[in-house]
């Protein structure tokens, strides 16, 4: 009897382990959750950069593009020939597609809106992200045509440029807002981090990718984000990740002889540092009235200083980035002439200066929140990345470089901060070598 218990509770246990067995070895759920697909739009003139913007071609060739990845573009050639392209699995990338000829006007905001609209309905995806590649110039009234200049195209004895007011009217045009937005807008363009660009594009992107000095004229860098967005695509911070894979790579494959750095933002986030900056400009703009009604020395006696600490101060801020040219940087008239600058520079100099109770409040917060807006950023020979760049000019040179005419108070920056009266007030002396 004891035996045949014994025998029982053997062939118990066999089963249990068998079936314990089985379980273990039973496949996991398949996930058959289709992956995020993107579309990257690539609109180029390329000016003078042929042998810059050709290699792309041949390196996406050898890119192993998956389903949920698709890459159109348009580009203007040196000799005015005007093709675009579609790069996805299917595709064999063998040729382009020749579209227009040298009449095509890449600064037309219906020609953009209508690569959009094409790029759109031959890739629809789930998230959409738009490069601009070829030269730029920031807000530089003085030196370029009225439009402020992002594409430059040079087969046009006016050498017209596609200006952030043509970008903005395109994006209206092809319903490039609200749930439509971009999920990504990168310049591959020079000196476009700048608070009077990012604030005109809120409404169309959520993120916002550029450097605030001289790019590197090379592909990689639109080759580098497609394949930042196969290996991360799919991540929480597909966005964020992409992009920080996407510059890495590039820095660590191009030799790197400018100053610079590469910033990308939440554009969201650039309201609350905009309304710091409006209260800051408040309290400047009411101190440079004051002392115009008080005189120099009452001004002195009531709070310590006169405006021409703050002039002072705003000419310092300018100046920041002279180390680096003295010690062998990139003298092009970019870094002669330029007069985009550091807002968290600005600010802090200006504050600490005057001591100024309201202005150092003011300062701090916009150091904060311009920080918070930053959500990744590479700076290359730089002790002192830049934040975000404002336009620094004085009250006498608001009319000779033609700010006037430019139409600066038609920018979304200069709506929602006032930055303009600042720059008509102040009187720092700023000695900008207009050639």
């Amino acid at each position: 009897m004891r035996d045949l218990k014994f025998f029982v509770i053997a062939l118990l246990l066999c089963a249990l382990t068998s079936c314990s067995l089985e379980t273990d070895v039973t496949p996991e759920p398949v996930d058959t959750t289709p992956k995020k697909s993107y579309t990257i739009l690539y609109y180029s003139c390329s000016s003078g950069l042929d042998n810059a913007i050709e290699p792309f071609f041949e390196q996406v060739k050898q890119l192993d593009i998956p389903e949920h990845i698709n890459v159109v573009g348009q580009v203007k050639w040196n000799d005015g020939n005007v093709e675009r392209f579609v790069y996805n699995h299917l595709s064999d990338r063998a040729n382009l597609d020749s579209f227009a000829d040298v009449e095509y006007r890449v600064d037309d905001p219906e020609n953009l809106a209508a690569f959009i609209t094409w790029a759109r309905t031959e890739a629809p995806a789930d998230e959409y992200v738009m490069v601009f590649c070829g030269h730029g110039n920031a807000y530089q009234p003085a030196f370029d045509s009225l439009t402020r200049g992002i594409l430059r195209d040079d087969n046009f004895p006016s050498t017209p440029y596609l200006g952030i007011g043509d970008i903005c009217e395109a994006f209206d045009i092809a319903g490039v807002k609200d749930d439509n937005k971009f999920a990504l807008t990168m310049m591959v363009c020079c000196l476009m981090n700048t608070l009077e660009y990012s604030t005109e594009l809120m409404p169309y992107t959520d993120y916002y990718l550029a450097s605030g000095h001289v790019t590197v004229a090379t592909s990689r860098e639109l080759y580098n984000l497609i394949d930042g967005f196969i290996q991360h695509g799919q991540d929480e911070d597909a966005i964020v990740n992409a992009v920080e894979y996407a510059v890495e790579a590039d820095y660590a494959e191009v030799d790197h002889i400018n100053v610079q750095e590469t910033t990308l933002t939440k554009t969201a986030r650039l309201k609350k540092l905009n309304k710091n900056i409006a209260s800051f400009v408040g309290v400047l703009n009411t101190l440079y009235a004051e002392q115009v009604i008080l005189g120099e020395s009452a001004m002195l006696e009531k709070h310590g200083f006169t405006t021409s600490v703050i002039d002072q101060a705003l000419a310092e801020s300018y100046y920041y980035l002279q180390p680096y040219l003295d010690a062998g940087g990139d003298t092009s008239r970019w870094y002669q002439c330029s007069y985009s600058y550091d807002i968290v520079d600005i600010a802090h100099r200006v504050a600490e200066a005057t001591g100024n109770e309201s202005l150092l409040l003011y300062a701090s917060e916009i150091e904060t929140y311009a920080a918070e807006a930053i959500l990744y950023q590479h700076s290359h020979n730089l002790d002192k990345p830049l934040f975000h760049g404002v336009t620094l000019v004085n009250g006498e040179e608001w009319e000779e470089l033609r700010f006037e005419d430019a139409n600066y108070y038609d920018l979304a920056f200069d709506k929602a901060t006032g930055w303009s009266s600042l720059l008509k007030l102040n009187k720092a002396q700023f000695k900008h070598e207009i050639k």
